[in-house]
């Protein structure tokens, strides 16, 4: 049973001693092989803007590079802009309010809260092309959409664990109870019930924070002494969560399931935490964005929907998927 504890809200928005050695797929889906028409006027795309919300962040910093560079390519001007610090929502929605104000070609984003829903609207009723990052699952979508079906990901987490002897008690730490972290959350729980072995004890919610991310952790060993693994869908929880199991001296008893390797599931590995951690194709994320956009204004086909290929990897074989533009 999930204990009302770790049900904590944060104000704002958005394993064991043995490392990661065999390749886990987790989705290996590339772009949707549904292409669809654009009803645009035929026109050269003017300019991109893209609001980051974590912009300090290694792979948002690796998806807006290789947008940049493609956006370059395709001779479209592109501008990067994000709240400093953690993921801040309020900010986001008047970056684009700006962005709207100045009449840009597109605006790319990802939907950190509901808010994002009537801005991207009033965005393309202003005649600007709406693209959105890791929408879907409840939250905003733009006219195309590039990232993860979070529930089909929040299962495959369960795969590895499944495979593992023993009960695996899970803490899973999402971003919230609503859009991609309950997509991510329903996802897994779903699948940890068709297990005999994998059982999730706490559900923590953290904004996309490391602070918050790093007090549910402790929070939750303390509440829930028989958790042995953390699971998560952000990579902004990866360094918190292998500090507290550090700290607690439970290295080898409890293990983490981690999304990206640069931003600390590479370390934590190293270290004995972080038993698998999620890479992503990240580059061909930034690539596809600004390819949609520019096709959605020239009155080309584009892909409506772009599935980030996925692997659940570990030290014995992210450096391939690395030296791509994985993470």
């Amino acid at each position: 049973m999930k204990d009302p504890i770790a049900k904590r809200h944060f104000r704002g928005v958005l394993a064991t001693t043995l490392v990661a050695g065999t390749l886990l797929i987790a989705g290996t889906q590339g772009a949707s092989a549904t292409t669809i028409s654009s009803h645009a006027t035929h026109a050269k795309l003017k300019s991109i803007l893209f609001v980051n919300p974590l912009p300090k962040y290694p792979q948002w910093a690796i998806i807006v590079s290789c947008l940049s560079k493609q956006s370059k390519a395709l001779g479209i001007p592109e501008t990067e802009t994000g709240p400093v610090g953690t993921l801040n929502a309020t900010t986001m929605v008047q970056e684009i309010q700006q962005g709207i104000a100045d009449k840009v070609g597109a605006i790319v984003t990802f939907p950190a809260s509901p808010a994002f829903i009537p801005i991207l609207a009033q965005a393309r009723k202003a005649g600007i092309i709406t693209g959105t990052m890791y929408g879907g699952g409840g939250s905003a979508t733009g006219q195309f959409n590039t990232g993860t079906d979070w529930t089909a990901l929040g299962a495959e987490f369960v795969a590895p664990l499944a495979a593992r002897s023993g009960t695996q008690n899970v803490a899973l730490l999402v971003q919230a109870a609503t859009g991609v972290g309950k997509a991510f959350e329903d996802g897994f729980v779903a699948a940890a019930k068709k297990t005999s072995n994998v059982k999730v004890e706490a559900v923590g919610y953290t904004n996309d924070d490391p602070a918050a991310a790093q007090q549910q952790a402790t929070d939750i060993l303390t509440a829930h002494p028989t958790v042995n693994v953390f699971a998560s869908d952000m990579g902004t929880a990866t360094t918190p969560v292998v500090s507290v199991v550090k700290a607690k001296k439970l290295v080898g008893k409890v293990v983490m399931l981690a999304n990206g390797g640069s931003g600390g599931g590479i370390v934590g590995a190293q270290q004995h935490v972080v038993y698998r951690f999620l890479l992503q194709n990240l580059c061909g994320e930034g690539d596809a964005a600004a390819t949609a956009a520019a096709a959605i204004a020239e009155g080309t086909k584009y892909v409506k929907q772009y599935n980030v290929q996925t692997v659940l990897a570990g030290l014995s074989n992210y450096k391939k998927y690395l030296a791509k533009g994985w993470d």
